[in-house]
C-alpha cells in the first residue's frame, strides 16, 4: 500500500509539472455575447496584464509581430474538446498550435472597439493551480484511495478488486483530464492528443469495473463470474481502439455513448440483483447503498457532463463541478461494501427517491413546456415550478399523511392491546414468558433467542440483522432477535425505539406488579398475625378444655396448621432439596399409620434452587392431597412418589397400584380442583391417567424457577 501510494504522490506531482508548464496570461475568459470573440471575465492580482487590460472587455482577435493572426472563438474555451465533432476537433488543434506560436512571439489582442493591446505570458504561478485543477486532482485522490483502501481491507473479494480497479481508473481519468479541462487558452496538440486518449482510456475503464461491480455484487448472478467483466473489459478496449482510428464522427460516439450504454447495462444488472437479494436482507440494504451512491452521483455526472454530448450539446455544468459526483459515487460504494450502518438505509432510501422524483418532475415539465407549448425558456421554468408545488407537492404530503396515519392507527392499537396485557398479568411468571412473545408479534424476527452475553442496553448490529435486548430484571436473560419481518428488511432506528418503548412498559408493569404484591404481602401479614394472636388463643382454650383425647389432639392438629399457614404466608425462601426432605418427611409419617408402603426417589444432581414460601407450601400441600386421596379412595397397597428435574422443568410423578379407575370418569371433587388450582398458581400443569401396574398416576410438571403469582 506504501509503494503504491508513493507512486501516486509521483504521477500527482508528474501532472502538477506539466500543468506549470502551460502559459500563463492570468486571466479568466468567457465566450463574447455577440459572435465571435471573447470576454475577459477577471485577471488575477499578480498577472502579467492587470495594467494591459480590463475586465468586461471584448477580445477579437490575437497577433503576433510577424503578422500572424487568429480569430478567437468559443471552441478555444471548452474544457472538453473531445466532445467537438472531428473535424472541428481538428479545427481546434490547427487553432491551438497557431496560438502558441503567436504567444510565443510578442502577441497583440484586438479589442471589439479596433484598439491594438499588448498581452504577456509568464510561469504559471502555484496559487493558479488552488481553483478547477486542485479540485479534479482531489477527486481523483479521494476515489483512489477510498476504493484502494478497501481492497486492502478484503482483497479476496471480487467486488473490491472491481472497486479497486475503479478507483485506479478515476485516477487514469481524471488526472490528464485535469490539465487540459483547468488551461486558461492554450494547450499544444501532441500534448491534447496524448491527455486525451488516457483520458478515454480510464472513462471506459470506469464504466467497465463498475457494471463488473453490479454483476458480482451483493450476490454472484452465475457461477462463472468473471465472464461478463472479461466481455464489458473487450468492449472497452474495442472503443478505445476506435477512438485512437478516428472511427465514427467524433468521441460522443466511441467513447459518450458507450458509457450511456454501460450506464444502462449497469441498471439491468442492479435489478437482477435487486431481485437475486429479495430473501436476503443485509445483501438487499448493501445494494441500495451502492444504488443511492450511483444515482446521486450520477445525476450531476452522467446527466449534466455525458449525455449533453451525446446529442451533440455542451456539458450543462462545468465539468469541474459534475465531476464531484466522484465523491458521492465512491463514498456511497464504499459504505455499500462495507455494509456500514445498514439499519439506517430505509430513512435514506425512500426521502433520496422523494427527493430523485420532484427534481425529475421540474425537469420533465419544463421539458414538456419548452418542446411541445414552444414556451419560452424562464415562462416554461416558472410554470414547472408551480405546477411542481401546488400539484405534485400537496398530493405527496396527502399521501404521505395518508399511510403514517395507517401505521400510526395500527400502531396506537397494537400498543393499546400490548399495555392491557402487560397490567393485567397475574404476576411475574406471567409477564416474563409473555415478553418474548410481544418482540416476536410486534418484530416478527427468523429468530429469537436466549445471548449468553451481557448486554448492557438496546443495540442493534452494523449490519442491522441483529437486536439485543437487556434482560428484564437481575432474574431475566438477554435476548437476540435476528432478520426481522420474517428476513423481509433490516432493523431500524425506529425499531431500536419500538423496542425501547416495549421494554420500558414492560419493566413498568413488573414494577407496578412488584409493588401490588408487596402491598398485598402487607395486607397477608397482618391478617396471620391477627389469625395467630386471635384465633390461636381461641384454640388453644378448646386444648386446655377439651374433654377427650381426641379432641385435643385436633384442636393440636388446627393449631399446628395454623402455624404452618402462617409461616408459609411470612416465610422465607428454602432450597429445593430442603422442600423435597419436608414432603418426603411428612409423607412417611402419614403413610406409617397406614398398610402402604413409600418408593421416594428423588436425583442425586437436584440442584439447589431457592424457592418461595408460598411455591413451597402449594407443592407440600398438593403431594398432602395427593396421597390424602390415595388413602380414601384407592384401596392401594404402594405408592410411588419420583422428582425429576429438567433444564427448566420440575417434574413430580405419584403413582399408586390401587383401584381408582379412569381419571376420565370420574367426578370433579374438591380435592382435584385444589390440586388444579395450586399447580396453576406455579404456572405449570397437571395431568390424570391410568399407569401400567392398572393404578393411577398424577403428573406436576412445574417451570423453574418455582415463584407463586
Amino acid at each position: 500500500m506504501l509503494a503504491v501510494a508513493v507512486l501516486v504522490i509521483l504521477l500527482t506531482a508528474a501532472t502538477t509539472y506539466v500543468r506549470l508548464t502551460l502559459p500563463w496570461l492570468g486571466m479568466d475568459f468567457t465566450p463574447a455575447d455577440r459572435g465571435a470573440g471573447m470576454t475577459v471575465q477577471r485577471i488575477a492580482p499578480d498577472s502579467p496584464n492587470r495594467s494591459l487590460l480590463k475586465p468586461g472587455m471584448v477580445l477579437r482577435f490575437i497577433s503576433s509581430s510577424s503578422g500572424e493572426t487568429l480569430r478567437l472563438h468559443a471552441d478555444l474555451l471548452l474544457g472538453e474538446p473531445d466532445i467537438l465533432s472531428y473535424p472541428r476537433l481538428d479545427r481546434f488543434l490547427e487553432d491551438q498550435e497557431r496560438l502558441g506560436r503567436i504567444l510565443r512571439n510578442n502577441p497583440v489582442v484586438t479589442t471589439d472597439e479596433g484598439r491594438q493591446l499588448p498581452i504577456r505570458t509568464s510561469p504559471t504561478p502555484w496559487t493558479s493551480l488552488l481553483g478547477s485543477f486542485a479540485l479534479q486532482i482531489s477527486y481523483a485522490l479521494v476515489a483512489f484511495f477510498i476504493s484502494v483502501g478497501i481492497w486492502v481491507v478484503r482483497p479476496g473479494q471480487a467486488a473490491t478488486r472491481f472497486f479497486a480497479l475503479s478507483g485506479l481508473s478515476v485516477l487514469i481519468n481524471e488526472l490528464p483530464l485535469s490539465i487540459y479541462n483547468s488551461r486558461e487558452l492554450y494547450i499544444s496538440h501532441s500534448l491534447f492528443e496524448t491527455l486525451s486518449a488516457i483520458n478515454h482510456l480510464g472513462s471506459l475503464a470506469i464504466c467497465a469495473s463498475l457494471v463488473s461491480l453490479f454483476w458480482v455484487y451483493p450476490r454472484r448472478l452465475v457461477n462463472r463470474p468473471m465472464l461478463v467483466p472479461a466481455l464489458l473489459a473487450t468492449a472497452g478496449g474495442i472503443c478505445w481502439l476506435l477512438t485512437l482510428m478516428r472511427t465514427g464522427e467524433g468521441a460522443r460516439t466511441t467513447v459518450y455513448l458507450p458509457i450511456l450504454i454501460s450506464y444502462g447495462i449497469g441498471l439491468v444488472f442492479a435489478a437482477l440483483q435487486w431481485r437475486a437479494s429479495r430473501h436476503h436482507p443485509t445483501d438487499r440494504a448493501a445494494l441500495k447503498w451502492c444504488l443511492l451512491a450511483i444515482f446521486t452521483g450520477t445525476v450531476m455526472l452522467i446527466g449534466m457532463v455525458t449525455i449533453p454530448p451525446v446529442f451533440g450539446a455542451a456539458p450543462l455544468v462545468p465539468i469541474a463541478i459534475g465531476y464531484s459526483g466522484f465523491l458521492m459515487v465512491y463514498l456511497g460504494l464504499a459504505a455499500g461494501l462495507l455494509r456500514y450502518r445498514l439499519f439506517d438505509i430505509e430513512r435514506w432510501w425512500f426521502k433520496t427517491w422523494l427527493w430523485f422524483a420532484a427534481g425529475l418532475l421540474v425537469i420533465l415539465i419544463d421539458f414538456a413546456l419548452i418542446f411541445f407549448l414552444k414556451l419560452a425558456d424562464h415562462y416554461a421554468l416558472a410554470l414547472s415550478l408551480a405546477v411542481s408545488g401546488w400539484v405534485y407537492f400537496p398530493l405527496r404530503q396527502q399521501l404521505w399523511q395518508k399511510i403514517s396515519k395507517q401505521h400510526g392507527a395500527s400502531r396506537e392499537q397494537t400498543l393499546q392491546e400490548i399495555v392491557d396485557k402487560l397490567f393485567s398479568a397475574a404476576g411475574e411468571q406471567e409477564i416474563s414468558t409473555a415478553w418474548p412473545s410481544l418482540l416476536k408479534h410486534t418484530f416478527q424476527p427468523l429468530q429469537l433467542k436466549i445471548h449468553d452475553q451481557t448486554v448492557e442496553g438496546l443495540t442493534i448490529s452494523a449490519d442491522g440483522v441483529r437486536m439485543l435486548v437487556p434482560p428484564l430484571g437481575p432474574q431475566g436473560v438477554s435476548l437476540m432477535l435476528e432478520f426481522p419481518s420474517q428476513g423481509g428488511r433490516l432493523f431500524s432506528p425506529e425499531d431500536l425505539r419500538i423496542a425501547d418503548l416495549l421494554y420500558n412498559l414492560t419493566a413498568k408493569a413488573l414494577q407496578g406488579l412488584r409493588a401490588r404484591e408487596a402491598g398485598a404481602e402487607l395486607e397477608r401479614n397482618r391478617m396471620m398475625r391477627d389469625l395467630h394472636d386471635d384465633l390461636g388463643a381461641r384454640l388453644l382454650d378448646v386444648v386446655y378444655a377439651a374433654d377427650s383425647p381426641r379432641c385435643r389432639d385436633m384442636a393440636l392438629q388446627a393449631i399446628e396448621d395454623l402455624h404452618g399457614l402462617v409461616d408459609t404466608t411470612a416465610g422465607q425462601a428454602v432450597s429445593l432439596r430442603h422442600l423435597c426432605t419436608n414432603c418426603e418427611g411428612e409423607t412417611r409419617a402419614r403413610l406409617n399409620e397406614t398398610p402402604l408402603t413409600l418408593d421416594w426417589r428423588v436425583p442425586e444432581s437436584l440442584p439447589e434452587r431457592m424457592t418461595s414460601a408460598r411455591a413451597s407450601a402449594n407443592i407440600t400441600r398438593t403431594l398432602r392431597e395427593a396421597v390424602t386421596n390415595i388413602i380414601r379412595h384407592a384401596n392401594a397397597s404402594q405408592v410411588k412418589i419420583h422428582w425429576q428435574m429438567s433444564r427448566h422443568f420440575l417434574t413430580i410423578t405419584v403413582d399408586d397400584d390401587g383401584e381408582g379407575g379412569s381419571p376420565t370418569d370420574w367426578s370433579t371433587g374438591h380435592g382435584t380442583k385444589t390440586i388444579r388450582t395450586r399447580t396453576r398458581d406455579l404456572g405449570g400443569s397437571v395431568t390424570w391417567r391410568n399407569n401400567r401396574h392398572g393404578g393411577c398416576q398424577l403428573e406436576i410438571c412445574l417451570p423453574m424457577p418455582l415463584n407463586s403469582s
